[in-house]
């Protein structure tokens, strides 16, 4: 069980791409709507799962007035990859689903290509993990598609999936949310 999320202050959610109004602009209420934002910090695992800001695309491009070699960014560059832990009970070979697993919505939810979400980090503060977010919280999120998701397959471990987000070009990185 080492490969559980063990920061207590760290929040994933994937929001569905219609929940806000203004994405550079969330408001409280459309993020502690859980029709739209769902959290996922307890299904995925610390090693592999990922948000990160890289450097800038940058337009190299020069006109006849440029000094030297100039370059302009362009758009922002994030990228993601969330791990996380399969249930046994799928219902497959006939048995049941177990409806109430985060395993198993975490697998619905990302087991399937081309989907868009918004990916929400927000870190701290301690012991803050999945509960509703709150006035003066900063987040990241960006938008992402689903790609082709990978099992994770180790002896000795559990069965994991895998999926590396397609960066769709919409970001709002270190909002502070305000009613």
């Amino acid at each position: 069980m080492a490969d559980r999320l063990t920061r207590r202050s760290q929040t994933w959610a994937l929001a569905l791409q219609s929940a806000f109004a203004d994405p550079a602009n969330p408001t409280l209420a459309e993020l502690n709507d859980r029709r739209f934002v769902h959290f996922i910090s307890c299904a995925l695992v610390e090693d592999g799962t990922e948000m990160t800001r890289g450097d800038s695309e940058t337009d190299d491009e020069l006109t006849f007035c440029s000094i030297g070699n100039e370059s302009t960014p362009t758009s922002a560059n994030i990228t993601a990859t969330l791990v996380w832990r399969k249930d046994a009970n799928t219902g497959g070979s006939g048995s049941t689903v177990d409806l109430s697993s985060l395993y198993n919505k975490v697998t619905a939810m990302l087991d399937y290509q081309d989907i868009p979400y918004w990916l929400i980090s927000r870190t701290g503060p301690q012991l803050s993990q999945d509960r509703d977010f709150e006035d003066g919280d900063v987040i990241k999120m960006a938008l992402f598609n689903t790609d082709y998701p990978t099992d994770e397959l180790s002896q000795n471990s559990s069965v994991k999936g895998s999926q590396a987000l397609v960066f769709q070009g919409s970001v709002a990185w270190n909002i502070h949310v305000s009613a």
